[in-house]
């Protein structure tokens, strides 16, 4: 490039400029405010350099080759022979990208763009704070209505164990009052029967002078009425006798027992009564062991048990006993094929004098309540009307308060 001036004396001023220069110069110029723009207009950016050749062009402060790296230098994948590392300037972290920039005409600057990290990091604590905050709720609502369901459950658990503790002390307070009646009521008429029973055995002796001179028919309705007198006589002493057993606690002589062969002598005598009403009957005591029991009493409340469920059951039905032994007691299951017990009979199966069947004296279930009480136990009922019925005895290792001989 070339310019010339002509002086007013004569002659002429030339002036040659070489223009690879002024284009680098240019360059330079343009260079350097783009990146001056790029400093100004990131508040995030530490520093910024492009070198090339004499081109270096740089704003910020720069990192020293001693500028302690806490990562060490990584190159990107893709080939770009773009690399990125982070290090420690002025004690703030720093992410430093490292590359080449085409500057045209086929020439290639390095470029180092040194990023701060102090915002990512806050941001990345906060995203942090907010996730732990998220997960602890999340947490804590599982839990809550995890507890809830717990509760819920617990609620249920707890519900029925009351209802069926105040359905027992209720029907305790109930047998209590009815054995407290029941002794009284049955020493008031035990003596009067006595007196009775006394006056028709004087009748016997005396009879056959006193009505000597009477007819055959007088004698025979004599000797009638005297029988109606003495059989209702024995017949209300039994049920005198029934009131003082039930009235009386079971006094217990608990001993050890081989349960298994206790229930194997109880099932095989009621074989015959269950043959004889076409009811199968099957016992399953390879899981009972010895138990402290009193065994007299025990059978009493097992050949009960064992006779309701037989004559409950159906021609061609099914009588099953098991029993186990654990750590926590012992349990005896008297399960039949029978129509089953009504819902609104059901809370009432152990009072006293309290029965369906056309014959029964209502005294059995009461009794043996009674006794299976007195060892520390619970006679449980599930019965489902049409199905059967299930008697569970429920018996602890040792009857509370028992001795054992």
């Amino acid at each position: 490039m070339a310019a010339g001036v002509r002086r007013a004396n004569g002659g002429a001023i030339l002036l040659n400029a070489d223009a690879t220069e002024i284009e680098a110069l240019q360059k330079q110029v343009s260079l350097d405010s783009l990146v001056r723009d790029i400093a100004d207009s990131t508040a995030q950016l530490a520093y910024i350099s492009l070198d090339h050749a004499d081109l270096h062009i740089t704003h910020g402060i720069m990192p020293d080759a001693a500028s302690p790296a806490s990562q060490a230098t990584t190159v990107v994948a893709g080939g770009s022979g773009l690399a990125e590392r982070e290090l420690i300037l002025s004690g703030r972290p720093v992410l430093e990208f490292v590359g080449p920039v085409a500057l045209g005409g086929g020439e290639n600057a390095t470029l180092r763009l040194g990023l701060r990290l102090d915002g990512l990091r806050r941001a990345e604590r906060r995203l942090l704070i907010r996730l732990v905050v998220s997960l602890a709720a999340a947490l804590s609502l599982s839990l809550l209505a995890l507890g809830t369901v717990w509760l819920r459950q617990s609620y249920v658990v707890l519900s029925d164990k009351h209802a069926l503790a105040e359905a027992a002390l209720r029907r305790r307070d109930r047998l209590s009052a009815m054995g407290e009646l029941a002794s009284t009521v049955a020493h008031e008429v035990r003596n009067p029967l006595n007196a009775i029973g006394m006056s028709v055995q004087r009748l016997r002796r005396e009879y056959p002078a006193v009505v000597a001179t009477e007819s055959d028919a007088d004698r025979e309705e004599m000797t009638q009425l005297l029988q109606v007198v003495e059989g209702e006589t024995k017949r209300i002493n039994a049920i005198v006798q029934q009131f003082l057993e039930f009235a009386r606690p079971p006094r217990l002589a608990p001993r050890d027992t081989d349960l298994g062969a206790e229930l194997q002598s109880v099932v095989d005598a009621a074989r015959p009564l269950a043959a004889s009403r076409g009811v199968s009957l099957d016992l399953d005591a390879t899981s009972a062991g010895s138990a402290v029991v009193d065994a007299s009493q025990l059978r009493q409340v097992l050949e009960n048990l064992l006779r309701n469920a037989v004559e409950a059951t159906p021609e061609g039905g099914r009588v099953t006993v098991v029993a186990k032994s654990g750590s926590k007691g012992h349990t005896i299951a008297v399960r039949d094929t029978g129509a089953g017990i009504a819902p609104d009979d059901l809370p009432r199966i152990f009072d006293l004098y309290f029965t369906t069947k056309p014959e029964g004296t209502g005294v059995g279930l009461a009794v043996s309540q009674q006794i299976v009480s007195a060892h520390g136990g619970t006679v449980e009922v599930d019965s489902t009307p049409g199905e059967g019925t299930s008697m569970t005895i429920r018996l602890p290792l040792a009857p509370e308060g028992g001795r054992r001989v």
